[in-house]
Parts: C-alpha cells; sequence; structure tokens
C-alpha cells in the first residue's frame, strides 16, 4: 500500500510539472497573424494591461483545474482509510442503517469539503486581486455553506438511492439507478430557477420598461410566450457580465445580470438576448437534458463494472466488506470523478455546437454583427477573458467557442 502511495505521489508530482511549465511558461494566447488589426485582435478594445491580466487569470484558473481534478481523485484513494473509520464511528452512534448512512456521508463529505476548501479560497482572493469579484467575506462563506449543505441533502438522496437498488438488485443496480435518476434530473433543473437560484441572489423584473419591451418584441417574433425578462444583482459579487436560460416548461428564465445592463449598450443586450432566446427556441436545455440522460446510460454501465471490480480486487485490503459497505462510497465517487473528468472534451463539444447555433439564431434574428462584436469585446474586456484559447484548454474547460471564433463569425453580419 505504502508502495501505491508513494507511486501515485509520484505519478503527480510529474503530471503537475508538466502542467505548470505548460500553462505558466507556454506561448499560449497568440491570435492567427491574419487576425492582427482586426476587430477579433485583443489590442484593438484592450489595454495592454488587461491583455496581460487576462492572460494571467486564464493560466490561473486552468491550472487549478487540472492540477484540482486529479488531486481529488488521488485524495478519494488514499482517504479509503479514513472512510473505514467514518462507517465504524457511523455503527458505533447508530443502530438504524438510514442514520449511519447520513452520518457516514455528513463526515466524508465535510472532511472533503475543508480539504478543498483552501483551493476555492485561493481562486476567491484571485478573482478579487485581478479586481473581479465584489464579494465580500461574509458573502464567499454563505454561499459555501449553501454549497455544503445543498451538496449534503444531494448525496444523502443519491446515496440513499444506489443503495436501495443495490440491495434489490445486485446484478442491475446500475440500470435501475440510472432510470431513477432521471426523473431527479427532469425535477431538480424544473426546480432550479424558482427554488435554487433565489438562495444565492434576488431576482426581480427587469427595471427598463423601454428595454424590456424590445426584449419582448424579440420573444414575440420567436413565438416565446414570455410575458416578464429578470434582473439579478449578481454586482454584489462580481463585476463581470453574463445572461442565461435555465428552467424547464412553465419555470424557463431568461435572466440578465445587472452587470450587463450597466456595462452594454442596449444593442448589444439584444443581441446577447437574442441568444438566449436561440437556446429556448431550438430546446438546447431538453436537448442538454437528453444528452446528459444519454451519457449518464453509459456513465452507469462503466461505473457499475469498474466499481465491482475494484471492490472485489482490492476492497479487501482496506477492509471494506462489499459492494453495499457504505466505507466503499468514495470508490463509486473516485470513478465517477475519473469519468467526469475524461468525458468533459465530448460534453464541452456539445455544449460548444448548441452555443453556436443559438449564436446564428442571433444573428437570424437581429442581423447585427456589429452590436455583437461589441458587445463580446465588451464581455472580454469586463470579464478579462483571453479572446482566444490553447486547444488543451479548450477541450476540457472551453464550454463556448472562443470570443476570436465567435467576433470572426459575427464579422460576416456586420452592418
Amino acid at each position: 500500500m505504502k508502495r501505491l502511495y508513494m507511486g501515485l505521489i509520484a505519478v503527480f508530482g510529474v503530471y503537475a510539472l508538466i502542467m505548470i511549465v505548460y500553462l505558466l511558461k507556454g506561448d499560449l494566447f497568440q491570435i492567427p497573424h491574419a487576425l492582427i488589426g482586426t476587430n477579433a485582435d485583443p489590442h484593438t478594445f484592450m489595454t495592454t494591461q488587461e491583455i496581460a491580466n487576462a492572460d494571467s487569470l486564464s493560466r490561473i484558473r486552468s491550472l487549478a483545474y487540472f492540477l484540482s481534478s486529479p488531486l481529488q481523485m488521488g485524495l478519494m484513494l488514499t482517504l479509503l482509510g479514513v472512510a473505514v473509520r467514518f462507517r465504524s464511528i457511523a455503527e458505533r452512534l447508530f443502530r438504524a442503517s438510514f442514520l449511519q448512512m447520513v452520518a457516514f456521508v455528513l463526515l466524508f463529505t465535510l472532511l472533503m469539503d475543508v480539504l478543498f476548501l483552501p483551493v476555492d479560497y485561493f481562486l476567491f482572493k484571485v478573482d478579487q486581486a485581478f479586481g473581479l469579484s465584489t464579494e465580500t467575506l461574509a458573502l464567499f462563506w454563505g454561499d459555501h455553506a449553501k454549497d455544503f449543505l445543498i451538496n449534503v441533502l444531494g448525496t444523502i438522496v443519491m446515496v440513499w438511492i444506489f443503495r436501495w437498488v443495490l440491495k434489490r438488485s445486485p446484478g442491475r443496480w446500475w440500470l435501475w439507478f440510472w432510470l431513477v435518476s432521471i426523473p431527479l434530473i427532469l425535477f431538480v433543473t424544473f426546480i432550479q430557477p424558482v427554488v435554487l437560484d433565489p438562495l444565492y441572489n434576488d431576482f426581480q423584473p427587469l427595471q427598463d420598461q423601454k428595454l424590456k419591451a424590445q426584449i419582448l418584441q424579440l420573444a414575440a417574433q420567436s413565438h416565446i410566450p414570455a410575458d416578464q425578462v429578470y434582473e439579478v444583482n449578481m454586482s454584489e459579487r462580481t463585476q463581470t457580465i453574463n445572461a442565461y436560460v435555465n428552467g424547464i416548461g412553465g419555470n424557463a428564465r431568461i435572466v440578465l445580470w445587472d452587470t450587463m445592463l450597466k456595462k452594454l449598450q442596449p444593442d448589444e443586450i439584444l443581441t446577447v438576448m437574442a441568444h438566449e432566446m436561440g437556446h429556448y427556441v431550438e430546446r438546447h436545455i431538453y436537448l442538454g437534458i437528453a444528452y446528459g440522460i444519454a451519457l449518464s446510460f453509459i456513465g452507469c454501465w462503466l461505473a457499475f463494472h469498474a466499481y465491482r471490480f475494484f471492490i472485489r480486487r482490492w476492497g479487501s485490503l482496506w477492509g471494506i466488506r462489499g459492494e453495499n459497505d457504505l466505507a466503499a462510497l468514495p470508490i463509486l465517487l473516485l470513478i465517477v470523478t475519473i469519468m467526469s473528468f475524461a468525458s468533459a472534451p465530448a460534453q464541452n463539444v456539445f455544449s460548444r455546437v448548441i452555443e453556436h447555433r443559438a449564436d446564428a439564431y442571433a444573428m437570424k434574428m437581429t442581423g447585427d454583427g456589429n452590436a455583437a462584436i461589441r458587445a463580446f469585446q465588451r464581455i472580454a474586456k469586463e470579464n478579462l477573458s483571453p479572446v482566444t484559447q490553447p486547444n488543451l484548454v479548450q477541450w476540457f474547460r472551453g464550454s463556448h467557442p472562443t470570443i476570436l471564433d465567435r467576433i470572426v463569425y459575427f464579422k460576416q453580419f456586420e452592418r
């Protein structure tokens, strides 16, 4: 076991060194020579300091992602011995299996939260240092506490379902777990706009009546049965710009951050909102749900075989009694984390396709490429976003086309 841990540390050390050299020293953000001096060139709309800050911030965030993901995997493997102790504590505290499960989930989730709190706090301080975050320390801790509680409650529900189906169908639990997860995914997507999001921010109808009328006119042209647009008070947390659409059915909402209202011109906002309406009209939320359900089918099947193989081959080394042992749950979490990391490129490809589709819809509705270009130049400037990304970062973190690609696309619609 000691040799295993030493080997893992050595592998992670080599991997970390390679990523540090690549992300911190590499020449990552060069744009094509043909685009130098055009409106896709950040030097035409950002200061030299803003470009340098955007590059540095992207390097730091990417490094945090590529180091924390395998570190989390290694920690979960290392903490299997701790999980066995937590299981023993839960069994001493309670006789009922459900209460034992709740105690175990609470203890293990708290441990993982404490271990990764420094990473969250570091990124919070980085955003403050670059002038992006306006969040107070009280808000940071409040949001962190809410995240923890929601994570614990969600984990308890999922673990209870997992152990229930595993007990009743040891050879087919992956299929039953997948089937049960579908209505849960739909339920969470449905309640997110009206229950989860308001836990963090205040939502209210858009106050600018003229802009509201223009947005609702776009909605009417798109045959969207909307009579309301929402703004959210994100300025108490950030200086960055964003808008989104989430929810399903009658709970779907189109939301603008108040920072966007302050920093973009009305025609620029309209192109962004036309993009969000494109997601609604082309049912991208439903496509995303369907894609997630299909991906989870494959994931559940793979997790079933990997989980069973791991426990039968090595479980006894840690004192794990079998597949339904509480102490084995970190193994399942480890497998899910590995699959999530490995599938990130495929998920991002899907996301970039629907984001481009929404851009195309925005141009179909407004035809105003000039406003879209100005909007994304402003977004790059305010969000400190490089206009381009290296392939590795774009594969694993690029849920949207690069700003450079989007500006080049919008350029053909310039007026």
